[in-house]
Order: structure tokens, then C-alpha cells, then sequence
């Protein structure tokens, strides 16, 4: 009876992976130690059983590479061959065709294109391990590129997810009634403290509600177990070592590392700490944007590391550790660290700030510009790096995890990027506030520390308050401020509590009036009809029943800029701005633009009123007068072209002046915006401070 593999693809596929891993980093380890006849040994086996297991399972190309790999390691092991970078380069090729070869189901036979691309890989695998390569060069031996249909399929990456054998919806709708759970739980307790409490005033209830208290009581404890320990199965299920995600990182490393003539070792520390699968998906492309900038920027030429009394191999830690309910992973290397005068100067010419502005920031404010589209003190433009794409992207990663990252650096030592995450993003701790009469809650993740300070505590720094936490100056917010709430309880208070709060590279102070402790909660949508109210990010209830919304720190930070500002403006604008103060509305659904934007424009006398899109744009336009509006074009939702075409056609907006400000370049979209009544165009790409104020100027005076 034939033979059914159907049934066992699945598990082939991802046991092959795995040892495709190990084979990946025992030959990085063995590149760099290429006497370690331990290691030539293990690598063997790892090439014996691909070998083994896709002859069996019918991938007999996959087969006759792995049993080459397993020969010409043979060979290493027997002392026929010394290996050289040469043998290593065919090995590395070898396993790179051995991933994509696992879904070419159309190729398996001798005259398809991967047929005929093995058989040339089988043939130098077996010129470089033959011996008579040896007085020649085999370091600077070349293998033919893998064919268009292999490089399609490497490119679009095999999909791991049944290594975790539990399908992730599955997961996810475990997690929500684990979630509903925990909300029932909080219910039941608050019931249990109402009924004590009604039975400690009333005695005659004592008796017979004792008995009912007690029983309550215990179902409350075991509530308490159940949804414990679902929750921490379910997390269990979700869990993956972090080493899933670094192991991927030293193998691209090594190949950047030759390309750009350095030499560079990867260490792996805390592999084997636990993290959510889908927070571990989502930080590939930031950890290797980080890495990709530390062999770049960061390790020099071994030249010029000897000349600095280095090794000649630079090192990049890769590190991960539990830290509470967070991961942190940390990104190191031991190269020439920031430049944070050239950063300095970079941000004063793009006008991020003013060169006296710049002169008096800190270190830790200076990395901040790092995080900026567009930002890079590279001259030279590579496929690498010099094009300020990257840092970017890892914020707006990080941010939408709701995590957090910090950057540290020393001149000629070396430069870590610690990024924290959440163990999780479904059942959170949270710390819960009050303000006016308002409860909110904030995610634990967001919040560094929380302290009390007197009215002596508060400075005054430009204008607007601010406090000293560990030697360094934050913003003041007064939460209250922010969304309008009157101050709950007595006016006059010889102590405040004090938040001190993060997001990405962003800390700030928010003044709060009571604080009540920490929870832990179950994160609700707000929905599509409350998802774009501006300051949360969704909301929780409480075991009253009551509804409370959840503080979006990123977007809190924005507003409170905002707030702080025009707080200050109005109430000294007599000594700040001799002449009427001019009010622009800034549509743009970028974060770190639009804060570029507003600097620039506060730093020269404007209030500015950010809007995300178009939408909450003609919102704000209705609510407030505007002397200005710049807006960008792509923006979710109403787009800034049909922004400003319903501004024009209202008789009561028509007259106010349109700035866009956009990266769509083409004649017919240049066209479309002055077509729709903009009175200025200007492309990103030639974006100055000096082009923006002098259109501003041209347009309203």
C-alpha cells in the first residue's frame, strides 16, 4: 500500500525548519572557531536528519543538498579540508535554498528551474570540499543566484504559525472569556463588599445573611483560581521563547557584516524568556532596523577598531529579561556610540530646533531627534542606511505595541537601544486615576513612577511649568487641563499627585487628583463609533458596572503639548506676543511630522491645533477660528484634497489660506491641489522651516 505523507507535511516542514535554524547558527559559531570538531559533528547530524527525513518525505532535492552539506562536513571533520570563508559562503547557500525549496511543489522534477539550480549548488558544494580548491581562493568563490521562482518564494517567507500546533483565533476568543471572566469576578467581589457592608449596619441581618456572605466569599476565591489559571494558560499557549525571534537576526548580521568589509559577533543572552507570539511577530523588522543601523553606524572597520585599542570583532548583545509584568529587549554593541553633536547640528539644519535650543538639550533629549521621519547623519545614501528611514519605524512599532523605548549611548563605547513590552496585550495592569469627577485608567506599561510634590516643587522653564524628577526637567501637565475638568476637592493643596509617564522617547509629568491604585483589567474597543475620540484608546469595566475609558498616553502627550501652550500663550500673551496672536490648525495623521511642524511654527510665535485627518479637521474649523490650515494629503479617513475642496465651497472657511504640505510630487497631483482652492503647495522632500514661514508670511502676514 502506498505510502499517504500528506498528514505528515505539516510536521516535516517545521522539524526541517528547526534544524535549518541550528544549522544556520552552528555554522556561525563554526565560522568563527572552524577547528571545533564537536561542532562539525553536531552540524552533521542536523544535516543527516534534513537529509533523512526529506528523502522519506519525497523533497529529494532538499535531500541531495543536505547529504553534499553532510559530505563536505565530513571532509572538515577527517582534516581533508580546512575550512575557509569560501567552504562557508556554499554552506550558507546551501541552506538558504533549503527554506524555500520546502514550498516549491512545482519544481521537484529534474527539468524544473529549481531541478537545474540544485544540481549546479550540488556540483560547486562538491568543487569547494574537494581539496583541489585549496592553494586557490575559496574565500572569494562564487555560487550561481538562486532562480526568480525560488527568490519569490524566500522572498514571501514560510509561515512558522503551526509551530506552535494551537490556531491563534482560537487563542484569541479563549482570551476574551477568560477576559468576561475576570469582569464577572470583579462584579461578584464588589457585590460581596456592598452585602458586608449593608450587614454591618442593619444587625438584625447578621444571622441570616452571615451564612449567604460566607458562601459568596468562597465562590469570590474561586473565581479568583479559575480565571488565574486560565489566564495564565491561555498566556502559556501564547508564549514563545524570545530566542524564536533573535535566532533569526546573527545569520543576516554576518552576510551585512562582510558586505560593509567589518567584523561582527552576535551574542544571544535570556533567550529562553517568554513573550506573546504576536508582540514577537511584529518586532522583526524593528530589531532589525536597529541592528542593521549598529553594523552600519555603530561597529567600525577593524582598522580603525585596532587604532582605538578594540578588538578588531565588534559586538552586538542581543539581551531579554522579565522585568514584572514587561519584556525588555535590549539591543547593544560596542562601537563609536552617537555622534550627539552631529545630531544636534543635523537637527538645526532640517529646523527641527534652533541652534540655541539645541545647544541646551540634553543628551536624552537629542537622541529623541533620532526618532524623526526622515532624520539621518549619514551623507552617504546606501541600500543600508542615509535615506532617514528606520528609526521611524521602530518608534511607530514600539508605540502601537504600547511599549516603550529608551536610547543610551557613550562616545567611542557604544550605544543599547532598551525596548520594554508587555508581557501581553489582552488582560492588562493598570493603574487607576481620578480627575474632576472622572475615574480613568492608564496602562501600567506607560508609567514610569508616581510621587507627590508641593506647590514649591512646580518651576517655571519657558514659560511653562515643569518639575525635576532624577535630576532631569519634565513638562507639568495638569490633567484637568486636557480635557476641560474642573479640579475635584479643595483648590488650595499643599501636595499633588503626580504621574510621570512615557511613550516611545517622550516623558512628561501629568498632575492628577487622586490616585487609587493598580488593577488589573480587560481591554474593550471603544468601537467605530467612539474609536476616534481623541486622548483613549478604549475602556474597561469596573465591577460597579461602571464604564471607564482607558488614557491613550501617546495621544495624551500630544494634547498636553497643545494644552500647555496655548495655556501659557493666553495667559501672558500681552508679554510674549506683542501683536494678535495667530492661531494654525495642523491636519496631519503623522505623529512625528506633525510635532516637527508645530515646533517650528510655535517657536515663531503661532499657536497650533493638531487634527489626525481631514475629518476632525473640519471639525475643529467649526469650533474655533483659524488664521491658517496646512494639511497633508494621505490621511485615513477625508484626505486633505477633499479637506480643503469643503473648505473653499464654505462661505464661512473659504477665505482661510490652505498650506499643503505632502510627499505626492506628480504634475496632475500638484494640479488637483490648487484645483481645489490650496493657495501653496510644498513637497516634503523640499521641505525647509525657512519655506514654510516665508509662505505663512506671504499668505496671512
Amino acid at each position: 500500500m502506498a505510502f499517504d505523507r500528506a498528514k505528515f507535511i505539516g510536521p516535516y516542514k517545521a522539524e526541517t525548519l528547526e534544524h535549518l535554524n541550528n544549522l544556520n547558527l552552528g555554522l556561525l559559531k563554526l565560522e568563527k572557531q572552524p577547528a571545533d570538531k564537536e561542532l562539525l559533528e553536531s552540524l552533521m547530524r542536523e544535516a543527516h536528519t534534513i537529509k533523512g527525513s526529506s528523502a522519506m518525505m519525497g523533497y529529494k532535492r532538499i535531500a541531495e543538498i543536505a547529504h553534499d552539506m553532510e559530505d563536505g562536513l565530513q571532509k572538515a571533520l577527517e582534516g581533508k579540508v580546512q575550512l575557509k570563508r569560501g567552504h562557508f559562503n556554499v554552506l550558507f547557500k546551501c541552506a538558504d535554498a533549503i527554506g524555500p525549496l520546502l514550498e516549491d511543489k512545482l519544481t521537484w522534477d529534474d527539468t524544473g528551474v529549481a531541478g537545474g539550480f540544485v544540481l549546479e549548488l550540488c556540483s560547486q558544494i562538491k568543487d569547494s570540499f574537494s581539496g583541489e580548491s585549496q592553494g586557490e581562493s575559496p574565500e572569494e568563490e562564487e555560487v550561481a543566484a538562486a532562480p526568480k521562482e525560488l527568490c519569490k518564494i524566500q522572498e514571501g517567507k514560510i509561515d512558522r504559525e503551526e509551530s506552535i500546533r494551537v490556531d491563534i483565533a482560537k487563542l484569541d476568543k479563549l482570551m476574551n472569556i477568560s477576559g468576561e471572566l475576570l469582569i464577572s469576578k470583579i462584579r461578584l467581589n464588589e457585590l460581596v463588599k456592598t452585602i458586608s457592608l449593608k450587614v454591618e449596619s442593619h444587625q438584625e441581618l447578621k444571622h441570616d445573611c452571615g451564612i449567604l456572605i460566607r458562601e459568596l466569599n468562597k465562590v469570590d476565591d474561586s473565581f479568583d483560581f479559575i480565571t488565574k489559571d486560565i489566564e495564565d494558560e491561555v498566556l502559556k499557549l501564547r508564549m514563545v521563547a524570545v530566542s524564536y525571534l533573535f535566532n533569526i537576526f546573527p545569520r543576516a548580521m554576518r552576510d551585512l557584516a562582510i558586505q560593509k568589509g567589518k567584523e561582527v559577533i552576535i551574542e544571544i543572552q535570556g533567550g529562553e524568556t517568554q513573550l506573546d507570539k504576536s508582540i514577537i511577530d511584529q518586532m522583526k523588522d524593528p530589531l532589525m532596523h536597529i541592528l542593521r543601523n549598529a553594523v552600519d553606524h555603530g561597529i567600525e572597520e577593524p582598522a580603525k577598531r585596532l587604532a582605538k585599542n578594540k578588538p578588531a570583532l565588534g559586538t552586538i548583545i542581543l539581551n531579554a529579561f522579565r522585568q514584572g509584568s514587561q519584556v525588555v529587549l535590549e539591543v547593544s554593541d560596542d562601537g563609536s556610540g552617537i555622534d550627539v553633536e552631529k545630531v544636534r547640528n543635523e537637527a538645526v539644519k532640517m529646523g527641527i530646533v534652533t541652534q540655541q535650543k539645541a545647544s541646551e538639550l540634553v543628551n536624552e533629549r537629542v537622541y529623541e531627534f533620532l526618532f524623526i521621519p526622515g532624520f539621518s547623519t549619514n551623507q552617504e545614501v546606501t541600500d543600508i542606511s542615509g535615506r532617514g528611514v528606520g528609526l521611524d519605524v521602530v518608534a511607530n512599532r514600539v508605540l502601537k505595541l504600547k511599549g516603550i523605548i529608551e536610547v543610551t549611548s557613550s562616545p567611542g563605547k557604544g550605544t543599547k537601544f532598551t525596548i520594554r513590552l508587555p508581557l501581553t496585550l489582552a488582560i492588562t495592569e493598570s493603574l487607576f486615576i481620578a480627575c474632576g469627577s472622572e475615574t480613568f485608567a492608564l496602562a501600567i506599561e506607560n508609567v514610569l513612577q508616581t510621587m507627590r510634590i508641593s506647590l514649591e516643587d512646580i518651576q517655571k522653564v519657558e514659560g511653562k511649568e515643569a518639575i525635576t524628577v532624577g535630576g532631569n526637567i519634565l513638562p507639568l501637565v495638569r490633567l484637568n487641563d486636557v480635557f476641560g475638568l474642573p479640579q475635584r476637592g479643595i483648590i488650595e493643596k499643599k501636595f499633588f499627585s503626580v504621574v510621570i509617564v512615557q511613550s516611545v522617547e517622550k516623558k512628561i509629568a501629568l498632575l492628577i487628583d487622586q490616585l487609587f491604585g493598580r488593577q488589573k483589567i480587560v481591554h474593550k474597543s471603544l468601537g467605530n463609533l467612539l474609536g476616534k475620540i481623541n486622548g483613549f484608546s478604549g475602556a474597561t469595566i469596573l465591577g460597579d458596572s461602571r464604564v471607564v475609558l482607558i488614557l491613550d498616553i501617546p495621544k495624551i502627550i500630544d494634547i498636553a503639548e497643545d494644552v500647555a501652550v496655548k495655556r501659557e500663550i493666553f495667559k501672558d500673551k500681552a508679554k510674549i506676543l506683542p501683536k494678535k496672536l495667530k492661531t494654525i490648525l495642523l491636519a496631519e495623521d503623522t505623529l512625528s511630522t506633525a510635532m516637527l511642524e508645530k515646533n517650528i511654527l510655535e517657536s515663531n510665535g503661532f499657536s497650533v491645533v493638531i487634527a489626525r485627518d481631514g475629518q476632525e479637521a473640519l471639525n475643529k474649523v467649526a469650533q474655533e477660528k483659524f488664521s491658517l490650515i496646512i494639511t497633508d494629503v494621505l490621511m485615513p479617513g477625508m484626505d486633505g484634497f477633499e479637506l480643503t475642496r469643503r473648505l473653499k465651497d464654505n462661505d464661512l472657511y473659504k477665505d482661510i489660506p490652505v498650506i499643503i504640505v505632502t510627499t505626492r510630487d506628480s504634475d496632475a497631483d500638484k494640479r488637483r491641489g490648487l484645483e481645489v482652492g490650496a493657495e501653496a503647495y510644498i513637497l516634503k522632500s523640499e521641505f525647509t522651516s525657512d519655506r514654510l514661514l516665508e509662505t505663512i508670511e506671504r499668505l496671512i502676514g
